[in-house]
């Protein structure tokens, strides 16, 4: 099925800062939630009570989110350069892609959001206050998450040039 393995890049990228970080107990992995999901819905949908997706907020961070889920895209086509013995220069320890395909999941869904925001917002007539809440609270929660996530692809990367393995 062509959606079968998004299940599997969410759990990938959810269980890897556990075992990444040595975070295993059940405290650990509700703060992991915490951090990842609750603080940046809760962002998201106070800005969505207060600050109202329009029409050019949406055309301008389009392409911004355009080129940051390319620059994900890029990262794991280095990444998955191999030797010819089939094992990778950088080594498993530094190295988890399963960030890197959760940002690029993320990046195409928060586009896709906003292409509906965008439609949304062409809409003759004004949409109910439910419906731009609830819109305006998606799409900055996603960037919340989003931002989130590209900040550890970047301290990943960050790892990667320290350790004089580049």
């Amino acid at each position: 099925m062509v959606f079968g393995n998004l299940g599997s890049i969410v759990t990938d990228h959810y269980s890897s800062p556990g075992e990444e970080t040595g975070l295993r107990t059940p405290f650990d992995y509700i703060y992991l939630s915490i951090v990842f999901i609750l603080i940046p819905t809760g962002v998201g949908f106070a800005l969505g009570n207060h600050v109202v997706l329009w029409l050019g907020f949406i055309t301008a961070s389009a392409p911004v989110f355009s080129v940051l889920t390319g620059f994900s895209i890029n990262i794991i086509v280095l990444l998955m350069w191999y030797r010819s013995n089939g094992s990778h220069p950088y080594g498993d320890r530094t190295v988890k892609k399963e960030f890197t395909l959760y940002s690029i999941l993320l990046g195409v869904v928060l586009i896709i959001c906003l292409v509906f925001g965008l439609i949304l917002s062409r809409i003759d007539g004004t949409i109910g206050a439910e419906i731009a809440f609830v819109a305006g609270g998606t799409v900055y929660s996603l960037m919340a998450h989003y931002f989130l996530t590209l900040l550890i692809v970047t301290h990943r990367l960050w790892s990667l040039v320290h350790r004089d393995v580049m």
